[in-house]
């Protein structure tokens, strides 16, 4: 929170609330100015903790509390502990017991960007009745710090004292290699990395690594002048969609909020390195969004109840916007509908599904602009040129892809997931589902035969009475050609040494070739639907289903029932809405606490792991990033298995935005589940031969 190196500071910023939720303490609710109405109208991002103490009673309830709470979990509980207080340390300025031992009343954290100056975070710990405590746990942490090297100055502000700790570079020694008895050498003004300043006002600490908004916020603690985060119209508007939505007389534990543009553009502007020289003197990510009519996204922000309305924790999200939307923006169209039964073809033993409705022909019709602004860097028309290419290469497919594609396709996506055991990176089978307008089947038979019939890639597969364009691992790397138009064909016409096929991207009129993303994909068209899947075996067991009479299905299991009826009282069986989302958290979690486990979570191949690398990679880091957590003390999946439940979600599109509502069930024991399934049921076994890296992981 308190570094400028930082474009890693998403997920510090996350490892701070993990901390607080896996070691929770706290005190009795102090009655104080609110911290919305404290931070400034400039602060584009915004957590709010109400209260410390009746968060760790009411987590310590849940499931995930008890199972933190477990015995079992001592070894790894006391192993995180360490790591987070480590890089807390390192990286705050803070510890684990001061966040654990001060607070009386709510504490929070904002990103604020005032014009023509540097953005910053700042921390706020409400500590009535605890000032003493905070003063001394203040000459504890000095005392540490300085012993490691930081350097402590003061500085007077409102005839109080403002502690300043300046931390060397992370690859300075914490000590000079000099005689004890001549102590540590200081540190030089070049060595100098970061600052935290710390500051005690009233029943405040605060906390920042600016020290001029550590002031802003002083000065606003006693009187507040000028406007709040609590004044600006965007944040009223999101929070109060979301409290609106809770029971009457009910607060939430957790309140957050962000400018999703304005909080990215202050991350950019914090960070260092090459992920800032490879866009110099070119607009930002950000900037482009903006330009591309996402600045329509207003503000997103909801809040969380943890152990309320008979559920493990419930949250509530509101993307708020302003329309009319222009340009990319135009995409988000997401039509609401009443038809969220699974259909039978979707297998019971599946880890999460999804419905959701879209306007495939929106997406198709505005990705173009953004496409050229963010992708080819400012080439206009690149896009529809591409297309038009596709279309008139005599090399490649000759399709039109609107008019032969998209305009088949219908409004309802279906996604699953399964996994296989043993867990390994690559367990993650995913299946999409696009249902298509009414009779165009033959049409799609007829476009995708077109679209890979000359693909080397591509090779038609027969399976039962369907036809599945499967991905066919090459022997040898092949050039693409580029046509008359300019654009690399389908079609490989000259191929060279050995390796892995690659896909050709053209950047800058410059061929970059890259892996494919889904290796072992497929695609077809079945019963109504175009399917496409990240492993074509998978998807011929889903084939399998389509021909057969199904009783057992996703929508028969008691999980699914449980979640389904939730969203029946809350009134979702007939009410129109775009999204609803199933989760069996313990079958969802399993493959990632597994290759935590084994030490291998940055190369997952899952969709969450791919996730997960792309927040915490750097640019500037070659190769795969070192696992953030050592996971070795954690047990086996299947002993605490019994503490994650199911989780259902839904999406409504609104007149100014999109609401969101998501709950986590308890999971029920195994007298609860039914003779079908138990609670610790395992994945379903690989049927394919075992690889040498899956026998390795079983071993």
């Amino acid at each position: 929170m308190f570094t400028m190196r930082t474009h890693n500071r998403l997920p510090r910023f996350l490892s701070l609330v993990v901390c607080i939720l896996l070691t929770i303490a706290g005190s009795s609710v102090s009655a104080r100015t609110p911290a919305e109405k404290i931070f400034p109208d400039s602060t584009k991002g915004f957590l709010s903790i109400r209260n410390l103490k009746e968060l760790g009673e009411q987590w310590n309830k849940t499931q995930i509390g008890v199972l933190m709470n477990d015995s079992i979990m001592e070894a790894f509980k006391k192993d995180l502990r360490e790591q987070l207080n480590q890089r807390m340390e390192d990286n705050f300025g803070l510890t684990l017991d001061g966040i654990e031992q001060l607070p009386s009343g709510e504490i929070a954290v904002g990103m604020i960007a005032i014009p023509n100056q540097i953005p910053g975070y700042v921390f706020t710990m409400d500590i009535a009745d605890r000032r003493k405590e905070a003063e001394d746990y203040l000459k504890r942490l000095t005392e540490k710090l300085t012993n490691a090297g930081v350097k402590r100055t003061t500085e007077q502000y409102k005839d109080q004292e403002i502690v300043i700790f300046a931390f060397p570079e992370r690859s300075q020694p914490a000590k000079a290699d000099t005689p004890k008895s001549k102590g540590t050498q200081p540190v030089t003004a070049e060595q100098i990395d970061r600052f935290a300043y710390y500051f005690i006002e009233d029943d405040y600490l605060i906390v920042s690594d600016q020290k001029e908004l550590l002031k802003l916020i002083v000065d606003r603690t006693g009187n507040p002048a000028g406007k709040s985060l609590a004044d600006v119209e965007d944040y009223q508007a999101t929070l109060k969609r979301c409290l609106d939505d809770m029971p009457k007389n009910s607060e939430p534990m957790i309140r957050w909020y962000l400018e999703p543009l304005n909080y990215g553009e202050s991350i950019r502007v914090l960070a260092k390195g090459s992920l800032v020289e490879k866009r110099k003197n070119k607009p930002s990510v950000f900037t482009i969004l903006k330009q591309q009519g996402f600045d329509a996204i207003r503000g997103i922000g909801g809040v969380v109840s943890i152990k309320a309305e008979d559920k493990e924790t419930v949250c509530r999200i509101f993307v708020y916007t302003k329309k009319p939307y222009k340009l990319a923006m135009q995409m988000f169209v997401f039509p609401d509908a009443t038809n969220f039964t699974p259909p039978t073809w979707m297998p019971p033993d599946l880890a999460r599904c999804t419905i959701l409705f879209v306007d495939p022909l929106a997406i198709f019709d505005h990705f173009g602009t953004l496409f050229d602004a963010l992708i080819m860097q400012g080439e206009t028309g690149a896009w529809n040129d591409i297309i038009k290419g596709i279309e008139v290469d005599p090399y490649g497919p000759q399709i039109n892809i609107r008019e032969e594609i998209l305009v088949n396709l219908g409004q309802r996506v279906l996604s699953m997931s399964q996994y296989t055991l043993p867990i390994t990176t690559n367990s993650e089978s995913i299946v999409v589902a696009v249902e298509l307008r009414e009779g165009k089947d033959q049409n799609m038979v007829k476009a995708l035969e077109k679209l890979f019939e000359n693909d080397q890639e591509m090779q038609p597969i027969k399976h039962r009475s369907y036809i599945l364009w499967q991905r066919v691992p090459a022997e040898e790397v092949i050039q693409p050609f580029s046509g008359p138009s300019g654009v690399p064909s389908l079609v490989d016409t000259a191929p060279t040494t050995g390796g892995a096929k690659t896909i050709p991207v053209a950047v800058n009129n410059q061929e970059i070739d890259s892996p494919p993303v889904f290796p072992d994909g497929a695609i077809t068209i079945a019963k109504g639907c175009l399917f496409v899947s990240t492993d074509g075996e998978y998807l011929k067991t889903i084939l399998d289903r389509l021909d057969s009479e199904q009783k057992s299905t996703i929508k028969h299991e008691p999980e699914y029932k449980d979640v389904d009826k939730i969203f029946a009282g809350m009134g979702m069986t007939d009410k129109p809405h775009f999204l609803q989302f199933f989760s069996r958290t313990d079958k969802t979690l399993q493959p990632t606490y597994e290759l935590v486990r084994q030490g291998k979570m940055p190369q997952s191949q899952a969709i969450l792991g791919k996730i997960i690398n792309a927040i915490f990679v750097s640019e500037d880091q070659e190769g795969v990033r070192p696992q953030s957590f050592d996971g070795k003390n954690l047990p086996k999946f299947e002993k605490i298995s019994h503490y994650f439940g199911s989780f259902g979600l839904f999406g409504i599109s609104e007149e100014n935005g999109y609401f969101f509502k998501g709950f986590l069930l308890e999971k029920k024991n195994e007298d609860q589940v039914g003779p079908n399934r138990k609670a610790e049921e395992k994945l379903p076994e690989k049927t394919a031969e075992k690889t040498a890296e899956d026998k390795k992981a079983e071993e």
